[in-house]
Order: C-alpha cells, then structure tokens, then sequence
C-alpha cells in the first residue's frame, strides 16, 4: 500500500501510521483503501490513489461509507 495514502489516512484519524497500516484493507474496485481508528468512536476514511477521501464516523457501515465514495461524494 502506498505510504503516501497511509500517512494522510494517519493524520485525518489520529492514529500513527503503523496503526493506520495494519487498520486497513485495499478496495481495489476504486483503487483504493479504506482506514479505521479502533478507538471507542473513532472514524473512518476510505482514500484513492488520487488522494480523494471521504470520511464517516463509526455509526456509518462500510457499505453504506464505500457506496457514497463510489457515488462521488467526498470531503
């Protein structure tokens, strides 16, 4: 995974970049990937290789968090 996308996933969560690295799993369907914070409440960011993201707290399921992405919305 490209440590560029690790980094900036890092720093919207929070967390170290190792934390960032091992809380994360490839959506390769956008060519990208999807990060968590383990912390009680803590968000989640999904981020492509063009450095897009979208953010969404805990409440939000990762279906429902990688359909908005993929239907263009972005923060």
């Amino acid at each position: 995974m490209d440590e560029r996308i690790i980094n900036i996933a890092a720093e919207i969560l929070k967390i170290t970049a190792d934390e960032a690295a091992n809380n994360s799993k490839p959506i390769p369907e956008i060519n990208g990937a999807y990060f968590w914070s383990s912390k009680r409440g803590g968000k989640a960011v999904i981020i492509n290789s063009c450095e897009e993201k979208l953010t969404a707290t805990s409440s939000v399921s990762f279906d429902k968090h990688l359909q908005a992405f993929i239907e263009g919305k972005r923060n």
